[in-house]
């Protein structure tokens, strides 16, 4: 079988060291080159990876597939150095909807684009190694799963892009959506609601430490109820049991103390294309 090439562009970034890495597991099937335009990261990526970096132009012809694996706020700008110097038949790849949805990448019309994102190793799923349970952020041993989506291009290079895309970030599943519907999950889903929470949840635990609880009861207390209310609440529980009463009536004070009434807004298109052009450009906010 033919092996799969890949070029690496931002070899030195946290996802690309990792996704270089794990291509190179499996070197009967891809052949991987790295581009880090970040002079004073090359020396170390070059020794952890074990492999010299080469200019761009090299990468990008011997590429099947390129990864883009750079700034959400520089995909704009470097799009347009980039793309136009592809192949016919590339697979151009990058790591966020939202430039895609907000249309800051450059596309062609001979080449294929994808998006990919990383789920992230879940404490639902099992990890079955000491060093898989370590590694939360995935890539590094953490089973995973992956969602992708085809901006545009070539339908008969996606199964392609699936195996590539499941070996790079180590991934159990690859969940085909569409772009929109990955920005939906990222950043609405995780970021304006997921991470808003959780960084309420590190904040009130602040607030009980203030009040001479120690911190590590705290910490145990709160992530023990966040693995347990969410087991419960997505249907992980066998039996699906119903929380106490008092629970319930303590959910609806939450909403009523924390939440605003019409939060579900942020899950309306108009938002969505507001938060992303705020995010990617905070110095010209749209919401």
């Amino acid at each position: 079988m033919e092996k799969i090439k890949v070029a690496m562009i931002g070899a030195a970034g946290k996802m690309g060291t990792r996704m270089a890495r794990s291509l190179m597991t499996m070197p009967d099937r891809y052949e991987v080159k790295l581009v880090e335009g970040y002079a004073p990261a090359v020396p170390r990526v070059e020794a952890e990876l074990g492999m010299k970096c080469v200019s761009a132009q090299e990468a990008i012809d011997f590429a099947d597939i390129v990864v883009f694996a750079v700034k959400d706020s520089m995909i704009k700008e470097l799009s347009k150095q980039y793309v136009p110097m592809l192949k016919p038949g590339t697979v151009f790849m990058i790591l966020d909807p939202a430039a895609a949805i907000a249309k800051e990448v450059t596309l062609r019309d001979d080449c294929t684009f994808v998006v990919t994102h990383p789920c992230h190793p879940s404490f639902l799923k099992w990890q079955k190694e000491e060093e898989a349970f370590q590694d939360r952020f995935g890539g590094d041993g953490g089973h995973q799963d992956v969602v992708m989506s085809k901006i545009c291009g070539d339908d008969d290079k996606m199964e392609m892009v699936k195996e590539a895309t499941k070996c790079m970030y180590r991934a159990d599943d690859v969940f085909l959506l569409t772009t929109e519907q990955i920005a939906f999950l990222e950043p609405t889903l995780v970021e304006v609601m997921g991470a808003c929470f959780l960084y309420a949840m590190a904040e009130t635990v602040d607030e009980g430490v203030k009040r001479g609880i120690p911190r590590e009861a705290a910490v145990s207390f709160m992530t023990g109820h966040v693995l347990n209310l969410s087991a419960n609440f997505l249907g992980y529980l066998p039996g699906n049991p119903p929380v106490s009463d008092a629970c319930k009536v303590a959910i609806q004070l939450g909403n009523r103390l924390v939440l605003r009434e019409d939060w579900r807004k942020v899950w309306d298109d108009e938002v969505l294309e507001k938060v992303i052009a705020t995010m990617l450009h905070p110095e010209n906010p749209k919401i």
